[in-house]
């Protein structure tokens, strides 16, 4: 048989892609027949999920010097993931707010020198600064009840199915090197290993102003505290904290079932009076709150406040070498001008503007105002030029995208800061109106001095019952 003399390569098929290809992690609208939009997010999986053993989990300069009570300037912020603020439970109820608080900045020091080893130490007097306590023996009695409180999670990971129950801190020292010890002496002790586990594997996780939970007067707000920053770092589709009644509320924060109704309006007012008390650094987004028709409801705003924060959105290869080329290729004293790219990629999330369009902006208004005195963003062409020079190229853009007319709005919802609130106590009961005492027939007792009388009732009573006819009884 002849060949074709024009034969050519035989190319493969080509693999069909998986129809989730490149698209895991990104938001789908689905639009229903009747008009309703429901949103859906492609999951990670494989190797595109980020744990937290691949997370610092731990955003600030200096641990020991900015985790202070009387610290007014900088708040850093720990990773806590969201398995354990969905499923973490006190079952002790020694504890007390500053005892919650000192926890949690031991996790903050565990997670700073690596949460996955086995002892873990920080300074005593690092403690007792960050409680804002005078007094050394006070932190040395909250390390001793954490010692002896216990907690469950709910896990679902290797080693670690259902409800675990552990103790919530392992103190290595003995209660009389305990009770020596200074505030320049290092403390060492351990972390429960499921709540490491948990960490190590967590996909999801909330940002938590550390600097705010030493300031919390009741143990009961940190754990409503930690769901609202949970929601609040969600995008605004999932940004919503259910409305809760006080029996759900007092489950949340783990208050034992037989509290009394008094007891926990006053815990209520307490931990809402709290959070709506956040003020300054450590403030990351508004909070109101409201108590309607017996629910408490709360709306969140966004806590990415800074465009640094925001997530930078994705730009291809070929787009970000022009970028890239375009400023390299400038003169060094045009250059320091210009932030890092990442900084237009999280302009594109904040603005919803494409990144090389908000660069092209950043280009023309910088030589308008370096050339032609043209002003930008409500601002002089001099006073633009004098706040690259004199705060830097990073937080100039950032000031720039915020005031510039395409807008960058810190919380689409606008969310408002309420002020104060007031949470209803429980109705009384009404008291039992006294009923008026019928009038007795006989207003005293009979004595035996009365038996006359008393043989003359019964019978008339029997002579009575003798003269009823039966036809009149009603059988």
């Amino acid at each position: 048989m002849q060949l074709p003399s024009d034969t050519g390569l035989i190319h493969a098929p080509k693999k069909k892609r998986h129809k989730l290809h490149g698209k895991r992690g990104g938001l789908f609208v689905h639009v229903r027949e009747d008009g309703r939009e429901r949103g859906y997010v492609w999951q990670r999986t494989g190797s595109d999920i980020v744990r937290g053993n691949q997370r610092h989990g731990i955003q600030c300069r200096d641990l020991s010097v900015e985790a202070v009570y009387a610290n007014d300037a900088s708040s850093p912020r720990i990773e806590i993931p969201r398995i354990v603020i969905d499923t973490m439970r006190v079952k002790s109820n020694h504890l007390r707010a500053h005892d919650v608080a000192a926890f949690w900045r031991l996790f903050a020091e565990a997670r700073r020198c690596g949460i996955n080893a086995d002892v873990h130490s920080i300074r005593l007097g690092d403690v007792v600064r960050y409680l804002g306590l005078e007094s050394l023996q006070r932190a040395k009695q909250a390390l001793v009840r954490l010692a002896s409180a216990e907690m469950t999670l709910r896990l679902n990971q290797r080693g670690y199915r259902g409800l675990v129950r552990m103790h919530m801190l392992k103190v290595l020292h003995d209660t009389d090197d305990l009770a020596a010890m200074r505030g320049s002496d290092m403390l060492h002790f351990r972390l429960p290993a499921a709540l490491k586990a948990a960490v190590l594997e967590s996909r999801d996780y909330a940002w938590v102003e550390l600097n705010a939970l030493s300031r919390f007067k009741s143990k009961f707000t940190a754990p409503l505290y930690f769901k609202l920053c949970l929601a609040a770092g969600k995008d605004k589709l999932y940004r919503d904290v259910p409305a809760m009644t006080k029996a759900e509320f007092r489950a949340i924060v783990g208050m034992p079932e037989k509290t009394q109704t008094s007891v926990l309006d006053e815990t209520l007012q307490l931990v809402c009076d709290e959070l709506l008390a956040i003020s300054g650094v450590r403030k990351r987004f508004p909070l109101n709150i409201a108590f309607v028709d017996e629910r408490l409801t709360i709306n969140v705003g966004r806590s990415s406040k800074k465009l640094r924060e925001l997530k930078p959105a994705w730009i291809a290869s070929k787009v970000a070498a022009k970028l890239l080329t375009t400023v390299y290729n400038m003169p060094r004293e045009s250059r320091v001008n210009f932030p890092p790219l990442m900084h237009f990629r999280q302009a594109e999330t904040a603005v919803s503007v494409p990144a090389k369009k908000v660069f092209d902006f950043w280009c023309t208004d910088i030589h308008g105002a370096a050339t032609y005195g043209i002003g930008t963003a409500g601002m002089e062409p001099r006073e633009f030029l004098d706040l690259i020079a004199r705060v830097g190229a990073e937080q100039a853009f950032e000031d720039w995208v915020e005031k510039r007319d395409f807008g960058y709005v810190i919380d689409d919802e606008n969310v408002e800061q309420t002020a104060t609130v007031s949470i209803p106590r429980g109705i009384a009961r009404a008291k039992a109106t006294p009923q008026p005492i019928p009038e007795e027939w006989q207003p005293k007792a009979l004595t035996y001095d009365d038996w006359e009388l008393r043989v003359t009732v019964a019978m008339t009573d029997v002579d009575d019952a003798i003269n009823v006819d039966d036809a009149e009884i009603p059988f």
